[in-house]
């Protein structure tokens, strides 16, 4: 075990390795009889510290680590959960105690006399998924798990979790006595529903310790998406109750730790737009089409009232994603029109021009009609963008209510009638952004913006119902 050798500033030096012995020969000998189990509790903690309590808790730490695996009898009134968390606890409150309980979890596992020991493994599982080794310690505990994981599937899967802990940070919150329950009887996967835009639904296998980042990247692999950078333009929501924001998940967040409760499921959006759309892939095509269709629809994407023949366009190309043919009622019509432009139009001209359009587009597929629509629509002003209605600001020359539009390199206001742009931040010149909690019950939350440079600092601040949403990785 080539843990010998740490620097100062690595992990302080193994007991066993001050006894004055030289050589590798006799260096091998020491680390062979420090990484045996052990049937009998220590005495003192296997890393070399100076300080008491931390010399105390380790030894207690030993004592738990064998209840748990049924090396000792528990005491009375704890049981398996209770001495699992007792140890996850005692490594996220004392970062010092890492290491020396890695080493205490491998020490008991090599060695172990009834074999491969399921229970150590397991503690180890749990363990590599929270927290990483030192730097000093990390070379032992990877090679260690490299050869074990030859003949022990659950050596692969802390192999995975390592690995995992060091890319993302390791989980942070401990996991719910039910998970724990489950986690202790093999149940480490389930089934993750997430809501796409347009009705279409995924569904994901996920784990302990899977982050949203693998979900998203799984995700958009079944759209036909593989450029890395295309995958970051999506993100993960947390949905509360009927359609209540919550906020936007992280990509290094991991998804048994934030998806809790029954009322909290899971939805995705795309949020940046630079990257070509491409139309390979049928669930591509209808993910992208039920998106911009449901902002278009609700005003997001603006168009004017007087746009008749773009109106009659657009409704043409819904009515034939449908698989529709014949020309919709007045009535009908109105299901293909955005909700605030419905009284100010002429409907009768709009349904005149789009009875032409469908029999110019006869032939055309559900498919290609949804691709037409997609490209009709990414010419409106705030495609491109994520919308959120402003019900007020602090600036009074600008209109109420009014559509803010966040895209990664501006933040800007539109007045939804005229279409006019009122205001233009360059996310570059933000300094800071704060929450504003709602005046009252029946207020709506607000946020606070500052930016500028430091010779010519602006304040501007929008009272808005989602405003988790611009929190958006």
């Amino acid at each position: 075990m080539g843990v010998g050798g740490l620097s100062k500033q690595g992990c302080p030096p193994l007991r066993p390795l001050r006894l004055g012995q030289t050589g590798e020969a006799a260096e091998r000998k020491a680390m062979a009889s420090l990484v045996q189990y052990s049937k009998a509790p220590i005495q003192a903690s296997l890393i070399s510290v100076s300080d008491e309590d931390v010399n105390r808790q380790a030894v207690g730490s030993f004592q738990a680590l064998m209840q748990f695996m049924g090396d000792q009898s528990k005491p009375r009134g704890k049981n398996d959960l209770d001495l699992l968390y007792g140890l996850l606890k005692l490594c996220q409150e004392k970062e010092n105690l890492r290491d020396e309980i890695y080493c205490q979890a491998i020490k008991q596992i090599t060695g172990h006399p009834r074999g491969p020991c399921a229970r150590g493994w397991t503690f180890l599982s749990l363990l590599t998924g929270y927290f990483s080794p030192s730097t000093s310690l990390m070379p032992y505990v990877t090679k260690f798990l490299q050869h074990s994981a030859l003949s022990q599937e659950l050596a692969r899967r802390c192999q995975e979790h390592l690995q995992r802990t060091v890319k993302y940070g390791g989980r942070r919150r401990l996991p719910s006595p039910g998970e724990m329950q489950a986690f202790l009887k093999g149940q480490v996967a389930h089934l993750l529903l997430i809501r796409l835009p347009g009705g279409v639904e995924y569904k994901a296998n996920i784990h302990t310790f899977t982050v949203a980042a693998e979900v998203l990247e799984e995700m958009c692999g079944q759209m036909g998406i593989t450029d890395p950078h295309e995958v970051q333009e999506f993100a993960l929501f947390l949905i509360k109750g009927e359609g209540q924001l919550v906020r936007p998940l992280w990509p290094r967040e991991y998804l048994n730790s934030e998806v809790v409760g029954p009322d909290v499921s899971l939805h995705s959006r795309r949020l940046g737009w630079e990257t070509p759309l491409h139309f390979d892939n049928p669930t591509y095509v209808s993910t992208h089409y039920g998106q911009v269709l449901w902002d278009y629809l609700q005003g997001k994407l603006l168009v004017s009232a007087q746009e008749d023949a773009r109106l009659a366009r657009l409704a043409a190309l819904q009515h034939l994603s449908r698989n529709h043919e014949e020309p919709p009622s007045e009535q009908g019509l109105l299901a293909y029109l955005p909700k605030q432009l419905q009284w100010q139009m002429n409907v009768a001209a709009v349904k005149r021009l789009m009875g032409q359009e469908l029999r110019q587009l006869q032939g055309c597929t559900s498919q290609e009609a949804q691709i037409s629509f997609i490209e009709a629509v990414s010419e409106l002003p705030l495609f491109g963008y994520t919308v959120y209605m402003v019900l007020r600001a602090s600036k009074p020359a600008l209109p109420s209510p009014s559509l803010l539009g966040l895209n990664r390199q501006h933040l800007i206001l539109m007045d939804p009638s005229s279409q006019e742009l009122h205001c233009s931040i360059a996310l570059r010149d933000l300094q800071r952004l704060h929450m504003l909690s709602p005046l009252g019950a029946e207020g709506s939350p607000g946020l606070e913006l500052n930016y500028g440079s430091a010779d010519d600092p602006q304040t501007i601040w929008f009272e808005l119902p989602q405003v988790g949403g611009l929190c958006a990785p």
